[in-house]
């Protein structure tokens, strides 16, 4: 490093101060230094920038190691960026953000490169400039972007089951009041299982907690006769969205025709995995009698078909004397999520 003269009023130690913090700015923010004479043709690079390029100990920097580790994509729009710093008309730092491949270890980085061109007589004499890691920032950006691709996936669909939903709950409604009711209430059920995934990044949903949220809207489970019994299980975000319109259909049925409309009623829900099965069961005691079969509404639907369509299995639906029943039995690697 070159000595810096004193001139005897303190200026050298001021120098020495600025350059201290320059390297704990470059420090903190994980940055190093890379200078390219373009009159020699040498390359000089700092540690960090050897390590983020892994190059072997001791050797030597070039513009050719640079551009060898280049990841195949990202080598044109490079060019064009370096022959743009090169170029005495362009105004501004060379900027860039490109993936290197290491030498040694092979590993792929996104590196930010920003650096800035020295003139001579017009003609382009060297560049200074810093490079940075931001791996882990492209990793996050893509997530991000996985995730919003997803959610216009999502809601695409979303749309299509409440466009469904209300036609269905309007064709089955007296009234306005009537449709207005149970269309509020099913949207909400919807809501509470997209609650359940988005805090899961959607990822999927517990079926404990989509069982409580659902039946619990609808019924006080400190009040009623109600049992929740099932292994720790993680469902796909499609089979919460429908299992959880099912449970709200089964609970808003329970509450207003069967065996909780009535004093001494009860509910059981129970899950398990079964083989290569996701097997889910609603039974109800003690409710009134029912000879026939409902009018197939909207909730009849869901629960006799759609939920077992969507997930590709199969329901029963079931009006013995004992109560009211309902199975679903779907496979797990349709319905269940990595915990």
């Amino acid at each position: 490093m070159r000595r810096i003269a004193s001139d005897g009023n303190g200026r050298d130690s001021d120098s020495a101060l600025a350059l201290e913090r320059m390297r704990m700015a470059l420090d903190a923010s994980l940055t190093g230094i890379w200078d390219w004479d373009l009159v020699t043709g040498e390359v000089h690079l700092d540690d960090r920038v050897r390590a983020l390029w892994a190059l072997p100990e001791g050797a030597p920097g070039s513009f050719e190691i640079f551009r060898n580790a280049l990841h195949p994509d990202d080598k044109e729009r490079t060019r064009e960026a370096v022959e743009a710093a090169l170029d005495p008309a362009h105004v501004g730092d060379y900027e860039a953000e490109y993936r290197v491949i290491g030498e040694t270890d092979g590993i792929e980085r996104w590196v930010a490169v920003r650096g800035r061109t020295v003139f001579e007589n017009g003609h382009a004499a060297r560049i200074i400039g810093t490079a940075r890691d931001i791996t882990e920032r492209k990793r996050r950006e893509q997530h991000v972007h996985v995730l919003l691709r997803e959610l216009v996936h999502r809601s695409k669909n979303l749309l299509a089951v409440v466009q469904a939903m209300a036609r269905q709950t309007a064709a089955g409604s007296p009234s306005l009041e009537d449709f207005q009711r149970k269309f509020a209430a099913r949207l909400q059920a919807l809501a509470m299982a997209h609650d359940l995934l988005v805090s899961q990044e959607w990822r999927g949903a517990c079926m404990r907690e989509l069982a409580s949220a659902q039946i619990g809207y609808c019924l006080d489970l400190d009040c009623v006769d109600t049992r929740i019994e099932g292994e720790r299980v993680m469902l796909k975000p499609e089979a919460a969205q429908n299992i959880g319109l099912a449970l709200h259909e089964l609970a808003v049925n329970a509450l207003t025709h069967g065996a909780l409309s009535q004093p001494g009623g009860r509910v059981e829900l129970r899950w398990r995995v079964e083989g290569d099965r996701f097997l889910v069961e609603w039974r109800e005691f003690g409710g009134p009698p029912v000879d026939d079969a409902p009018r197939e509404g909207f909730g009849y639907k869901v629960i006799k078909r759609l939920v077992a369509q969507a997930l590709g299995g199969e329901s029963t639906v079931g009006f013995a004397p004992d109560g009211f029943r309902w199975t679903l039995a779907v496979p797990s690697a349709q319905a269940l999520a990595v915990d």
